[in-house]
């Protein structure tokens, strides 16, 4: 897979950030595109924990669980995986398993291509 993907996902998902009014069109961009990179390569880890944040950002907690369980099920070591897992988890209110994955997230280190999903613990 081209790691230029997950550059060009990660931009839009940060320029959403700083130009709220791109939101939803940049993360509907970063969705498509994650999801058709593992089309071409389903066993892509780093793409599955990128489409778990994107997902968990747009409130598809749901959907972010079954991924993102699938890039641990492929052998992640990214806490980035890890600690959107939690994230879904929570705001799918399974608040047990959501703190399983947030201690399995502190042990591990993050890629520098992931990124972790907005979590707010007081509004989850």
């Amino acid at each position: 897979m081209n790691l230029d993907i997950i550059s060009a996902s990660r931009a839009l998902v940060e320029e959403s950030w700083k130009q709220p009014d791109k939101w939803e069109a940049n993360l509907t961009s970063a969705e498509a595109m994650l999801a058709r990179a593992l089309i071409e390569v389903p066993g892509h880890v780093l793409a599955s924990t990128c489409l778990g944040a994107v997902l968990c950002d747009q409130g598809e907690h749901k959907k972010a669980v079954s991924v993102l369980l699938r890039a641990v099920e492929l052998g992640s070591t990214d806490r980035n995986t890890y600690f959107n897992l939690g994230v879904a988890k929570m705001n799918c209110g399974e608040d047990e398993e959501a703190m399983a994955f947030f201690r399995r997230a502190e042990s591990l280190q993050p890629s520098r291509l992931s990124w972790e999903a907005y979590f707010d613990p007081q509004a989850h």
